[in-house]
């Protein structure tokens, strides 16, 4: 049998071994000798003053157009300050080091912190840190100047003693870094101060080691004088960033659509961490910006770079060969859209506005489309954020008038007389009402022992639809409001879309209210007969947007389609190609004969003939006299009618008042809406003007003026260049109608006062109870039309 292997020497082995593994051992503690005590306080000075730190390289947001592509919203070079609160200054740190070899306590280190501190925004800024220095120790001071390079220190010698004068602005400290900035950029200390305060309660933690943004948008003169001041090393902590601000091309035009952009804040990045938002970014708010923020938002770029203790950029050459690799990600642009916008459309409805506080809506009858849409007042978006941007916020913020909300969409007004084509619409739908059909008006319609008056004292006589629509009967109304009930009523008026949001895509639209027999159960406790009266013809407490208005007209004007108004036509990528093409969306179809809506449409085509409620349209003098001038030679008839909502009941022996003699808030709100041409309509514009008296007078010329652009300037351009040649003019009227006794109509009467008065003479058994308890709350009901001032999120 082979035997195993046996070395000569058995221990010998063992002995190598150990001694090899001892002298490894003895130099790696000699290494650590060396590196923790000999250089300890080097490299730990080494390790505090290098970080590696990731930089954003900010994406380009995507671009907004209108409908013909000229841009609305792009993005322009700028200029953000950061800070990295691990980067600056200490001051009790540098007196720390400065005053050790005076061996003073941590209190007395505090004391002289604080008074150097205070100094700062001083004048003079010398604070006598020590006056009784012995003369011994002045040289060992001088040393630690010089060692660590400090600014801001002068040694006087006084006999066997020396002072120690402090400079503040020059002593590296966070207040004086902080004071620096605020003078090269030209800002007041209290703003500074506030931003300082936001950006550090930012900073708290981890967060010490990132940048924060502690300015926006500084100026480029700015810009260059804080580079200059960083080559020198005065600004540690902090840096400028190219970045790119939001840039709205024509200011005020289109302020509630497009919307804004201002920083997240603290609370919303919880919920966004996981989406890659962090503190500093600009998120939209209101408008396109808010609702497409998904669409518009790109992507960053990460640079990492190697950072020495001043926060000044080493290189990311550096990072990579300490990672190993390079990391650094280039940015990704996000999406742009085509909106359906036209901007002449929307500069004529914004710059022909008649009225203090408002809106005008014009919409494709056939897509859905928005075309225009304004709000009044309005802001500028470029003025919302910046450092200068708080004054401008405050104002914005004060006005009674609410500039902030969109009032095409999140404010509800009584509609007027322009719900008198839903009853009517009812009417028919239910066969109460036809083409042959007449109605008595004797001046009032009576319930038992109350009475509501028609804004014609004398009456109207017999009327059929197509005359009581173009004469604006209340009474008519009236009778047919009370037999169609309030669900049928309300049940008509939901097809149309009233009493729901449109699904435009914006935020905070409200619902307003389209009530019902349920709805006063709920909100009363009981329904009365005669409250549905005064719903009939726009006021009681039905309640509509401008948009809901819009998109009821459409449907009528298009023959029966209800379609949810779309502002997006097209998505688009950075280079142009088409993403996503958005379709018309239909939402409900009427229901309603062809024929009982062409009647309608030849109703309310009346409304600018002689004796119509909006016939002063073709005669005005004044800034639209050019539009008179087109409709009267044009031979573009305006289907459409007028509304004035009352909004302060007058009393019943009043038998007229002019709206000048009104207090502002107390004149009733004026409606028009109108689509053309008449034969295939194609669009329709809605104005609202609060208390602006009578609907033909002050809201009709701006929604002949926005038909007016569309005819003249619009169609047959771009998308638009197929749509057929308009007809010849039927008649071109070239002299107003001879004077005579007019009949009266809505324009010219006093205001109806449309709470019914009570007859004392009637038999009370069929009076409708009123209730007298104050109404339930119903949470269902939006916030009313006059709710505050909206406060800026």
């Amino acid at each position: 049998m082979k035997k195993a292997f046996q070395p000569a020497f058995p221990g010998r082995n063992t002995t190598v071994a150990t001694t090899i593994v001892g002298a490894l051992l003895c130099i790696h503690i000699a290494r650590l000798y060396v590196l923790q005590v000999i250089r300890g306080e080097e490299y730990v000075q080494k390790g505090e003053s290098n970080f590696i730190q990731d930089r954003r390289i900010p994406h380009a947001r995507g671009l907004i157009y209108d409908q013909r592509g000229r841009v609305l919203v792009d993005n322009r070079p700028s200029h953000d300050v950061y800070m990295t609160v691990a980067f600056l200054p200490d001051s009790t740190k540098t007196l720390t080091k400065l005053l050790a070899p005076l061996a003073l306590q941590k209190s007395e280190i505090a004391e002289i912190d604080a008074r150097v501190l205070a100094a700062v925004e001083q004048a003079p800024d010398l604070v006598v840190a020590r006056d009784d220095v012995p003369v011994e120790a002045c040289d060992e001071l001088r040393a630690v100047v010089q060692r660590e390079d400090l600014r801001g220190v002068t040694i006087d010698e006084e006999g066997d003693t020396c002072r120690v004068l402090l400079a503040a602005r020059e002593l590296p400290s966070r207040a004086s870094v902080f004071r620096m900035l605020r003078e090269l950029i030209g800002l007041p200390p209290e703003l500074m101060k506030e931003r300082v305060e936001r950006a550090l309660h930012k900073s708290r933690g981890l967060g010490k080691f990132k940048p924060t943004l502690l300015l926006e948008d500084i100026g480029f003169d700015a810009y260059a004088r804080i580079e200059a001041a960083a080559s020198l090393g005065d600004l540690p902590g902090i840096d400028v960033v190219d970045s790119q601000k939001r840039r709205y091309r024509y200011g005020t035009l289109a302020a509630h659509v497009l919307g804004y952009m201002n920083e997240i804040g603290a609370k919303e990045l919880e919920s966004r961490k996981e989406q890659g938002y962090l503190l500093g970014d600009l998120i939209g708010r209101r408008g396109i910006e808010a609702t497409h923020q998904a669409e518009l938002r790109g992507k960053d770029g990460i640079d990492p770079v190697v950072v020495d203790a001043k926060g000044r950029n080493m290189g990311n050459d550096r990072a990579a060969a300490l990672l190993g690799a390079d990391r650094r990600t280039m940015p990704e642009p996000g999406l742009s859209l085509v909106l359906s916008l036209d901007e002449d459309m929307q500069r004529t409805a914004e710059q022909m506005y008649n009225g203090v506080a408002g809106s005008v809506v014009a919409m494709e009858v056939k897509t859905g489309f928005i075309l225009a849409m304004a709000s009044f007042p309005t802001f500028d978006p470029n003025q919302v954020t910046g450092p200068w941007s708080k004054p401008y916020l405050e104002k914005v913020t004060k006005d009674p008038l609410r500039p902030w909300g969109n009032k095409a969409i999140q404010e509800h007004y009584a509609p007027g007389s322009t719900f008198k084509a839903i009853t009517a619409a009812a009417g028919l739908r239910n066969k109460l009402i036809d083409e042959k059909s007449n109605r008595a008006c004797p001046g009032f319609f009576r319930l038992g022992r109350s009475v509501w008056r028609c804004f014609n004292r004398g009456g109207h006589g017999s009327l059929a639809l197509v005359r009581a629509l173009q004469v604006s009967c209340d009474s008519y109304f009236y009778s047919l409001g009370y037999e169609l009930g309030p669900d049928r009523l309300a049940e008509t008026a939901r097809l149309f879309g009233f009493g729901a949001r449109t699904g435009l895509d914006l935020d905070k639209e409200t619902p307003g209210i389209m009530p019902d027999r349920a709805y006063y159960v709920r909100r009363f406790g009981a329904y009365t007969p005669g409250l549905v009266v005064n719903n009939a013809i726009g006021q009681g407490d039905v309640t509509v947007t401008p948009l809901q208005l819009a998109v009821a007209y459409a449907a009528i004007a298009n023959g029966g389609t209800v379609y949810q108004p779309q502002l997006v036509r097209e998505t688009r990528d950075a280079d142009g190609n088409t993403v996503a093409i958005h379709d018309p969306v239909v939402v409900a179809e009427l229901g309603i004969d062809k024929a009982q809506l062409a009647l309608m449409k030849e109703a309310l085509a009346h409304v600018t003939d002689p004796g119509g409620t909006a016939s002063g349209l073709l005669w005005r003098r004044d800034r639209f006299a050019d539009v008179s001038q087109w409709l009267r030679e044009s031979g573009v008839t305006i289907v459409g009618k007028t509304g004035t909502a009352q909004v302060v009941r007058l009393s019943k022996s009043v038998q007229h008042i002019e709206a000048k003699d009104v207090p502002y808030e107390q004149r009733d709100h004026a409606w028009f809406v109108g689509f053309a041409p008449y034969d295939d309509p194609e669009i329709v514009v809605v104005t609202m003007t609060e208390h602006g008296g009578f609907g033909g007078s002050t809201s009709g010329p701006v929604t002949a003026a926005v038909l007016h652009r569309w005819f003249t300037a619009v169609r047959g351009q771009g998308r638009y260049e197929d749509l057929p040649a308009l007809p010849p003019p039927k008649r071109v009227i070239t002299a107003p109608p001879k004077k005579q006794e007019p009949a009266v109509s809505e324009e010219q009467a006093p205001p109806t006062a449309h709470t019914p008065e009570t007859d004392e003479s009637a038999p009370p058994d069929a009076s409708p109870v009123m209730p007298t308890t104050p109404p339930k709350p119903d949470p269902q009901a939006p916030a009313p039309a006059t709710s505050a001032p909206e406060s800026l999120p």
